[in-house]
């Protein structure tokens, strides 16, 4: 068995005895008249502030605080069985209060995005192997000025061997725009290779009107054209991984302002029972 597959099976068995434990005292908390809600709350507001620290171990990641990789087999259990503390929390289903329902909306848009996440990030880096080499998002638009400029070398040397003006042409009218413009947010929600494939049909009709020399220019022009495709491809997939981890970081942080108040104040309320 893959080390990949044993990893995974160990935590998922992991997992689930955890699982049963945490039902198991909470039936125990309620049947022995304990303050079930109290522990269990107790206990979820723990999960939820660990659950934030692997952002900050990530940035930490000079100091000696342990594998990211373990940090995050950890970070996904603790996150399933605090989705699973939640429900038994609240008696699954919503609260009445509005601090108490705004905590659990909260809670609710946040494991949710995580679940998204862990979908996003098992399945997106496959999907950047299949297209190539590992490409920075940061260099994306460094790279795309590049291809641009290469475009445009290749213009000057067929305005050198011909006055022909019809790769020019084409050029202006369908090379250029897809080279120097970003691609519309329909692509970046699903990106296809649609616009590659009809340029390519674009290539093989003008083919028919170039010399041997220029239809060797037409193959490196398309050529840049898939290099561009292939940079549009890794923008819209890693621009998906950016978005949902601002997202998902951006409903922590007021989920454990608000979800600390909520723990204080039930405190403070049972204290003064």
């Amino acid at each position: 068995m893959h080390p990949l597959q044993r990893r995974f099976y160990r935590n998922l068995i992991l997992t689930t005895v955890l699982a049963a434990v945490i039902v198991a005292v909470h039936r125990w908390a309620e049947a022995s008249l304990f303050r079930a809600d109290v522990y269990s709350g107790i206990a979820l507001l723990g999960g939820v502030w660990f659950l934030a620290l692997i952002h900050l171990r990530k940035k930490l990641s000079t100091l000696p605080l342990g594998n990211v990789s373990t940090w995050m087999q950890v970070h996904l259990c603790v996150g399933w069985l605090s989705i699973l503390g939640f429900g038994l929390h609240v008696g699954w289903k919503l609260p009445n209060g509005w601090l108490e329902g705004t905590v659990a909306i909260l809670f609710l848009l946040t494991a949710g995005s995580g679940v998204l996440g862990l979908y996003l990030t098992r399945t997106i880096p496959k999907q950047l192997a299949r297209v190539g080499e590992e490409i920075i998002y940061e260099r994306i638009p460094f790279f795309r000025r590049s291809l641009l400029e290469d475009a445009r070398r290749v213009l000057l040397e067929a305005a050198a061997i011909t006055d022909s003006p019809v790769l020019a042409n084409f050029y202006a009218a369908k090379l250029q725009p897809f080279l120097a413009q970003p691609r519309p947010w329909t692509y970046r929600v699903n990106p296809s290779n649609r616009r590659r494939r009809f340029l390519l049909a674009e290539f093989e009709s003008l083919s028919r009107y170039l010399s041997e020399q220029e239809q060797k220019l037409c193959e490196r022009l398309f050529a840049i054209v898939r290099k561009k495709d292939d940079l549009d491809y890794h923008e819209a997939l890693q621009s998906k991984l950016r978005l949902w981890l601002f997202v998902h970081i951006g409903l922590t942080y007021p989920l454990l302002l608000l979800g600390t108040l909520h723990g204080i104040l039930a405190l403070a309320f049972l204290g003064g029972m």
